[in-house]
């Protein structure tokens, strides 16, 4: 079936990029400390349910790209396409419905979730979440079509879609707060426009039959 170097292909690529995905909130919090405690502590509390929402959409991409191997199995290009396709249609309406839901409730979760916030936290962790909030469908789309490229045996890809998205919010945050000295703005803004092109990337690359 599968012999220990088909497997290493397949997993090493695959732990780097789950460690990838967590690391733009960690590199967000690392490089927002400049700005003071307020702002870590802000960023950290919602890159809290950002890892909770990437874990959510992680597993529901699994489980659908699931389907889409059974039928690549089975020798049906066509089903896998399906499956995919209703994948990816799936966990962009799902995600888009849990965003304007966190939208709506974002100062509930903060106060009932997190308990007393100091006033100056809550401000940094209320315009985190607002702006990081936006990048929930895509970084959903993206783990989408990450899991069917994993159908397809193939790791790699999204992995290297994922250094691309690091690569992009390292440096929108070295620009922005340590250029333009915008702050917990300065690190949200290349946290959305990172997984936009993720998300862009990957299903562009899906597209080629």
């Amino acid at each position: 079936m599968f012999t220990k170097q088909d497997l290493r292909r397949l997993i090493l690529p695959l732990i780097i990029e789950q460690i990838l995905l967590v690391a733009v909130g960690m590199a967000d919090t690392i490089m927002i400390s400049s700005v003071g405690e307020a702002a870590v502590s802000g960023v950290s509390l919602v890159d809290n349910v950002n890892v909770l929402l990437i874990n959510l959409f992680t597993a529901l991409a699994t489980g659908g790209a699931v389907v889409a191997g059974h039928s690549l199995g089975e020798g049906s290009k066509e089903r896998a396409s399906e499956a995919a396709e209703q994948l990816l249609l799936f966990v962009s309406v799902a995600s888009v419905v849990i965003m304007l839901a966190l939208l709506a409730g974002r100062s509930w979760i903060l106060t009932h979730v997190f308990g007393r916030i100091e006033a100056d936290v809550m401000a940094d962790a209320r315009l985190y979440l607002l702006i990081t909030a936006f990048s929930i469908p895509f970084i959903a789309v993206y783990n989408a079509g990450a899991a069917i490229f994993r159908a397809m045996s193939d790791s790699r890809t999204s992995m290297l879609v994922s250094l691309i998205m690091n690569g992009v919010n390292i440096l929108g945050n070295a620009l922005l707060i340590y250029g333009m000295g915008r702050g917990v703005e300065g690190a949200a803004i290349p946290t959305l426009v990172s997984r936009m092109l993720a998300a862009v990337i990957i299903v562009v690359l899906l597209r080629n039959q």
